[in-house]
């Protein structure tokens, strides 16, 4: 009996998991990319465009190097608010 030619065979369940493993990873790492990414970019000059958040507290100067736009206290409000609607 001849055995069957392996480009025939489907994949097996490891291999199914392993590549659903990498997909789910793939998405994961573009996701925190995307919330990493500067908000804003630091003009010519070293100013900022943005140097207090939307309540009016000044983005300390950590955040700014980041490129963040929202003081800790709005951020985290933003992520409760993210975390709720999933």
């Amino acid at each position: 009996m001849s055995r069957p030619d392996t480009q025939d065979r489907q994949p097996d369940v490891l291999d199914q998991a392993s590549q659903l493993t990498q997909a789910l990873t793939d998405v994961a790492v573009a996701n925190a990319r995307v919330s990493a990414r500067p908000e804003q970019v630091q003009r010519p000059d070293g100013s900022w465009p943005q140097t207090e958040c939307e309540c009016g507290e000044p983005i300390n100067e950590g955040r700014l190097a980041l490129g963040k736009i929202r003081c800790i206290a709005c951020q985290q409000d933003l992520e409760k608010e993210r975390r709720a609607r999933r």
